[in-house]
């Protein structure tokens, strides 16, 4: 009985000095720690989370700006087409303008017409 006290003694004698520091002020020290690093491995986490839900929030709208930007190019190509036709109209027209004062304000399909008629 006696070694058994003795061997008791000692190893709570060891518990409780280890390194020059108390156990039970290692064990707060390590639970700081780990508080610690809990602490940083959640905010590191909610990090990421906020970079995931950013892009899964920024490819629709990545999405919708491409079409956007599609569609005002090909709206920018049919106003360019449209100026181009209408320019062209506007040569024709001041063409046959020029024609019909060439000729004397007639218009020379008419004057064919009358002398067929003739």
């Amino acid at each position: 009985m006696n070694s058994t006290v003795s061997s008791a003694s000692v190893s709570s004698h060891v518990n409780t000095w280890s390194n020059g520091i108390r156990r039970s002020e290692q064990v707060a020290i390590e639970r700081a720690r780990t508080a610690e690093l809990a602490h940083h491995l959640s905010s590191v986490a909610l990090q990421q989370w906020e970079k995931t839900l950013t892009g899964i929030v920024a490819l629709p709208a990545a999405a919708a700006l491409g079409i956007a930007a599609t569609a005002t190019y090909g709206v920018a190509l049919l106003e360019r087409g449209f100026d181009v036709f209408e320019s062209a109209l506007g040569s024709v027209g001041q063409s046959l303008t020029q024609e019909r004062h060439n000729h004397g304000g007639v218009d020379p399909h008419e004057v064919a017409r009358n002398e067929a008629r003739s």
